[in-house]
């Protein structure tokens, strides 16, 4: 497990690890014990082999991660899901964190700062068919997002709408991102009752992209549906 070097601009108390998936490993053994019940039941919903994997070298390495922050052990983590199924700490610990993978690899991001998003994909996923349904109506006037450049476009507003809590299928057009400086997104919406976000292109292996997003301050308790669950799982 590696972390990363952030932008610059990116404020202290984030950190962001990278695993690397080696599906042949014996550390599984050790990984198994500490995630909880409902994490193995899950996990042994996976039909693939490499799916299995994922889920628990994964959820162990946030588990372990955690348990350093808020000094506890491992498995004695207790991740809830909030009324909009997101999973977090208890909020007396302050510290708020999120997940992906994709291939290979993983992300895990960690904030004291606020709401956290982030979003790993391979570079070369064709996923250009789906401009009509991301493209805000600002992007579409401003033509800066294109074929070449849809898949950075689509982890940012990925890891946006897991930081504001938001499914994906329903808000990718409700945010527009607009390319800042220095790796950074100015990220816009017109809704009063949603947190400001701040969003950043990340370091990601070969083949890969990555981007992080931060709430400015904790996000209001709004009425939305409920959350998707392809938003936080590992995706």
């Amino acid at each position: 497990m590696q972390r990363l070097h952030l932008p610059k601009t990116v404020p202290a108390g984030i950190e962001v690890w990278l695993l690397k998936f080696d599906f042949h490993s014996t550390q599984l053994i050790n990984d198994w014990p500490l995630l909880s019940m409902d994490e193995q039941i899950r996990t042994q919903r996976f039909r693939q082999h490499e799916d299995q994997v994922r889920s628990i070298v994964t959820r162990a390495a946030l588990r372990r991660l955690l348990a350093e922050r808020v000094m506890s052990s491992p498995h004695d983590i207790q991740i809830e899901l909030d009324k909009f199924g997101k999973p977090r700490l208890p909020a007396s610990y302050g510290v708020e964190f999120n997940v992906s993978h994709a291939g290979d690899f993983a992300l895990i991001a960690l904030s004291t700062r606020g709401e956290i998003g982030v979003d790993i994909e391979y570079r070369h996923r064709d996923v250009s068919n789906l401009c009509i349904h991301v493209l805000s109506s600002v992007e579409r006037a401003r033509r800066v997002w294109s074929n070449k450049n849809f898949i950075d476009l689509w982890v940012v507003k990925e890891s946006v709408l897991k930081a504001l809590g938001f499914g994906i299928a329903e808000y990718l057009q409700a945010i527009t991102v607009l390319p800042d400086h220095g790796g950074s997104y100015h990220v816009m919406h017109d809704q009063t009752e949603w947190a400001e976000v701040k969003a950043w292109s990340i370091d990601a292996p070969i083949h890969y992209v990555a981007a992080l997003a931060l709430t400015k301050h904790r996000k209001l308790e709004v009425e939305r549906h409920p959350f998707l669950s392809c938003v936080y799982k590992c995706t």
